[in-house]
């Protein structure tokens, strides 16, 4: 199937120049638009902690802050929370009491040692009769539901059909000192599905690998290795994200189909997780969703830089590949602006490039690179005038420069970059540029880590409990969207350079009836400007089997989303309707706002919702959101708050 290109571009006339704002519109809490229901004496939620001298990388710090101890459930209605005594709870919203109904489903076991640190409990749907339950070490537990014939049995009861291990898994042998654990896994998405006659679990993990020796922290800990250090060795962060296949044993011909629990008896039948491949990048991807069986779309600051399939010795001279094109940059062109895509032959950080752009000349500088003297310019006249206080670059992987120039007079074509014509054409082909960025993607993660050891941390690791502005956790690369086949991990279509940045994502949604084919992932929210601009992946039958050709098209608008969620510093939860009717930014304690879409397309304003929860006992911290239909959950630890969003 030949290489796609996720256009990525917003489309103009959804765009609304004429909005001046959000206007507070009161909510009416006489009219039962906002209410609470406290959690029983031993049922609070209380987020796993760690040892205060684990040391995490500053993304996983940042995946913790913000993590959503609030789970969507298997029927339109539910929602899952996992309460401090381990017990996964079940809950169903029922509006005429107010009361939720609560069902404890599971006990999570205990595991008393693992070579992995404590992470975040969790809970995934993946339809309306399974439930994946993580217990935020290593163990993964397939619930089912045994009385499947009455969906709406106000004693719903589940049992715990299997279980498998990711990583390392549990440890035997005694317990493991905290400094031993130093690999924490994250579950990125999850499905039921259908693969030939087996029905199996699609999953996707993620963990940080442990460089200082160049191989993964679960097979070469280091127990009396001083923490201090460690943080001189350590190279920046790779995570390794795998994907992991489970077949399920007992299934009917019908999907998801029911259990034979006869044959588990008291116990919990040991289920095989095989890996089907592995990607690395420098951060913890942000975004993870299933198209089909065998697509899934992914997200992820800065990209992949390396997968199983372009494996290289990283000893050999042939493991950063030499700059294939013979000219010394590509460029397209639209009316408004020109991009100007340069490749250099070695990575290098920001710190080491100087660009100055003035209205008619470029200079461009690299310190400590001799390698990339070619690639310099002083005072380079340009082809025509551009604006210079709206032209920017970026340096993509360490090495992609990308040069973003705002035309002055726009709709007059340039017949090359620099007035001196130095016989570079214009490349026509997006295609081209995606094709550059996937080259160096594959080869740039031993460039960074081999090349240049002594350079600083690009992202250094710090106690999990040091504090800080947690904004200084928000890395620089842009989001590097990604349509990849399931069974081999190769990329079918990517994003660009110049693509809008990532914002937020939007609400997950109850599983759905059929089995995963050609499903539509949910909407994202980028950055473009002042505005959040949503965009949906569209699949439509491909050219092979089991592939869809994949597009992303701008769907919808939320006019100064980005101006406004800049300004919380407080932030800690942020997403959009799927239907694209709100976004919701909920701040770390009590206050959570509500932005409604306007009500037309060139309306110069929008209405918006503040609702403060209080601090109820001293229970304002809000650790988890979700939408359930209509009804905005928010969890708090000692109690469930409900906001009406029809009444608002």
């Amino acid at each position: 199937m030949a290489y796609q290109v996720l256009d990525l571009r917003p489309d103009p006339a959804m765009l609304n120049p004429q909005f001046d704002g959000y206007k507070l519109r009161l909510v009416d809490e006489q009219r039962g638009a906002v209410w609470s229901h406290p959690l029983a004496n031993l049922s609070f939620v209380e987020p796993q902690q760690i040892a205060s001298n684990a040391l995490l990388a500053y993304e996983e710090v940042y995946s913790r802050i913000h993590y959503n101890h609030l789970f969507v459930g298997p029927r339109n209605n539910t929602f899952i929370y996992i309460d401090s005594e381990r017990r996964v709870c079940l809950a169903e919203i029922q509006r005429e009491d107010d009361a939720p109904r609560i069902t404890n489903i599971f006990d999570i076991p205990t595991c008393p040692s693992t070579y992995a640190l404590p992470g975040y409990y969790g809970a995934y749907a993946i339809s309306e009769t399974m439930i994946l339950v993580f217990d935020g070490a290593a163990s993964v537990y397939v619930l089912q539901r045994a009385d499947t014939e009455g969906s709406d049995s106000v004693d719903e009861q589940w049992v715990a059909s299997g279980m498998f291990e990711i990583g390392m898994g549990s440890v035997a042998a005694g317990p493991i000192a905290d400094n031993e654990r130093q690999t924490m896994y994250y579950i990125l998405g999850a499905q039921l599905t259908k693969v030939e006659k087996n029905v199996v679990i699609q999953i996707q993990v993620c963990y940080r690998l442990n460089k200082e020796t160049g191989d993964v922290s679960k097979d070469s800990a280091k127990p009396n290795q001083p923490h201090s250090s460690l943080v001189q060795q350590r190279l920046p962060p790779v995570f390794c994200i795998e994907a992991l296949q489970v077949t399920i044993p007992q299934f009917s011909a019908e999907l998801p189909g029911g259990v034979d629990y006869s044959a588990h008896g008291s116990g919990i039948l040991g289920l095989n997780a095989t890996t089907v491949h592995t990607l690395h990048s420098h951060a913890i991807p942000v975004y993870c969703e299933f198209i089909s069986n065998n697509q899934y779309v992914l997200g992820v600051r800065g990209g992949i830089v390396l997968d199983d399939t372009e494996l290289v010795d990283q000893a050999s001279d042939k493991a950063i590949p030499p700059n294939m094109n013979s000219n010394p940059y590509y460029w397209t062109q639209t009316a408004t602006d020109v991009t100007v895509c340069i490749e250099l032959p070695v990575a290098v950080e920001a710190n080491q490039i100087f660009c100055e752009q003035t209205r008619s000349s470029l200079s461009l500088q690299f310190t400590n690179s001799a390698e990339c003297e070619n690639y310099t310019y002083n005072g380079k006249q340009y082809c025509n005038y551009i604006v210079a206080g709206e032209s920017v670059w970026t340096l993509e992987n360490g090495r992609l420069l990308t040069l973003y120039l705002q035309k002055e007079h726009e709709g007059m074509r340039w017949t090359s970059v620099f007035a001196d014509d130095d016989g570079v054409l214009e490349t026509m082909d997006p295609n081209e540029f995606a094709a550059i960025r996937e080259r160096l993607e594959k080869y740039t993660s031993s460039d960074l880590e081999v090349e240049t050891p002594s350079a600083p941390l690009m992202q250094p690791y710090i106690d999990q409990d040091s504090g800080g502005d947690p904004e200084q956790l928000d890395a620089e690369d842009p989001v590097v969207f990604s349509v990849r086949s399931w069974s081999t991990g190769q990329a079918d279509a990517s994003s660009v350079a110049g693509a809008p940045d990532w914002l937020c994502p939007a609400f997950p949604q109850a599983p759905q009836h059929q089995p995963a084919h050609m499903q539509q992932p949910p909407p994202v929210c980028l950055k473009f400007d002042v505005d959040g601009v949503v965009f949906g992946f569209e699949a439509s039958e491909g050219s092979l089997p089991m592939h869809a050709n994949v597009s992303a098209r701008h769907t919808g608008t939320f006019s100064a989303l980005s101006y406004i969620q800049a300004g919380k510093r407080e932030k800690r939860f942020a997403f959009i309707a799927s239907d694209m009717t709100v976004c919701v930014l909920a701040e770390t304690q009590r206050r959570v706002y509500i932005y409604h879409q306007v009500k037309h397309a060139n309306a110069s304003s929008a209405a918006q919702n503040l609702v403060d929860l209080g601090d109820s006992g001293g229970d304002a911290e809000l650790v988890g959101m979700q939408l359930v239909g209509e009804t905005l959950v928010v969890l708090r630890k000692h109690s469930l708050c409900f906001i009406d969003l029809s009444l608002c």
